[in-house]
């Protein structure tokens, strides 16, 4: 709960509305905005900050009347934090994972000791499990380490997941199969994409599978996009999103992220050809601050193309290669 707290004290008003309570809880776990739960994990989290001395909620009168559950209209932030004494903790074996120990606050001290605790009674004899589990064993709260992380690592990034047994369980990746086994699966960014290319490709078997990588959500899914290729029996991945600066540093983004021994992706280039080609030019002026070397990296010989369509201010919707054109690449070599 860290981050949350930094970011609702970074600004001016001590009374926080519930919009901006979400607006921030979900910048931080976008991952939770869709979940069926949302709700509860965001009154979980404002709960602990209340046991923590860090915010107050208010009385049942300024609670939503409806709402699964219902979430306070707003709280109140204290800027003085009350925590323990480090003398309280002088006497404490720390593990030698947590050797950074004297860098930390009280407060992260006193967090950190149930972690301590599990590595010193386990010393190494546990199995890789997913973090909800490991989280459950050592708080005795599933929820509980997931709140705590920033990406992978814990206090700062001093700590990964991996010294603890544990990992994040990406969301399953939606795919249609379309019994091609030994061609490559593709992961497209947009739903609408996913639908037009998982009909065409049922008879045009030009991928094992068609992926959604539902946008930004996919650049932490390597353990998920393995899965999918191991049932559909394909050797290797393509990627095909929007030809713009995000859309392009989706997939950079996974292949920096993704753990040792799983699948990376490569850009379908023969798709993202005819999109340059053939492509509705749309303005975005923000194209014109782009990282020219992310854009080499991924898409390498039409790179130059792509850099000329962003310094002109314009940028290619994946759409535009939808359902009534697809069957023009019947005809042309995707590989």
């Amino acid at each position: 709960m860290k981050e949350f707290l930094e970011l609702l004290q970074k600004g001016t008003r001590k009374k926080v509305p519930l919009a901006e309570l979400r607006q921030h809880y979900f910048s931080l776990y976008p991952d939770v905005q869709n979940s069926p739960d949302r709700g509860a994990r965001l009154l979980d989290a404002l709960e602990r900050l209340e046991a923590a001395g860090a915010l107050s909620l208010p009385a049942i009168g300024s609670w939503e009347k409806s709402g699964v559950p219902p979430l306070p209209q707003w709280v109140l932030l204290k800027r003085e934090l009350k925590t323990p004494e480090r003398s309280g903790l002088a006497g404490t074996a720390w593990a030698p994972e947590l050797g950074f120990w004297p860098e930390l606050r009280p407060s992260q001290l006193t967090t950190l000791l149930p972690i301590n605790d599990f590595l010193l009674r386990r010393r190494g004899s546990f199995m890789m499990i997913p973090i909800k589990e490991r989280s459950l064993e050592i708080y005795g709260d599933e929820k509980r380490l997931d709140d705590l992380c920033t990406g992978d690592t814990l206090c700062g990034g001093r700590l990964h997941l991996k010294t603890i047994g544990c990992f994040r369980v990406p969301q399953p990746l939606p795919y249609r199969l379309a019994q091609a086994p030994g061609r490559p699966v593709l992961v497209v960014e947009n739903h609408n994409t996913f639908w037009s290319f998982g009909e065409w490709n049922q008879t045009a078997k030009r991928y094992s599978a068609v992926v959604f990588g539902e946008g930004q959500n996919f650049r932490l899914t390597g353990r998920a996009l393995k899965q999918v290729m191991v049932e559909v029996q394909a050797p290797m991945a393509e990627y095909f999103g929007d030809l713009d600066p995000k859309g392009v540093a989706i997939p950079v983004d996974f292949n920096r992220n993704v753990e040792p021994n799983y699948p990376t992706v490569a850009a379908a280039l023969p798709l993202y050809r005819w999109l340059i080609q053939n492509g509705v030019r749309r303005l975005k002026p923000e194209c014109k601050t782009h990282d020219t070397a992310v854009v080499r990296a991924f898409l390498g010989d039409i790179s130059l193309d792509v850099v000329a369509l962003w310094l002109r201010g314009e940028w290619l919707p994946q759409e535009a290669l939808g359902t009534e054109q697809l069957p023009l690449l019947n005809s042309i070599d995707l590989r």
